[in-house]
């Protein structure tokens, strides 16, 4: 795997991202990248045994009216900032 390959990260407990100050549900799935995978499993958020699922492609529509638009948010699962600490 690349090290900048984002991809999803089953989450065993839930825990606030600073960035976007969301709450990450226990049983989600979190984009991140190796590194923030790393920070995430080391916090407890992420399973351990996770190697990270690839992150599905959006298939293009036949369907020439619709405008293809970004489904992933940008600051998803690298804010170096994000809370790590687990919620109960």
């Amino acid at each position: 795997m690349a090290k900048d390959e984002v991809l999803n990260y089953k989450v065993i407990s839930a825990f606030n991202d600073k960035e976007t100050e969301e709450l990450i549900e226990t049983g989600s799935l979190y984009a991140a990248d190796q590194k923030r995978a790393n920070v995430l499993r080391a916090a407890g958020v992420i399973a351990e045994d996770d190697e990270g699922q690839a992150i599905p492609k959006q298939s293009k529509t036949a369907d020439s009216g619709k405008q293809d638009s970004k489904t992933q948010d940008d600051t998803a699962g690298g804010a170096p900032n994000a809370d790590d600490t687990p919620k109960s």
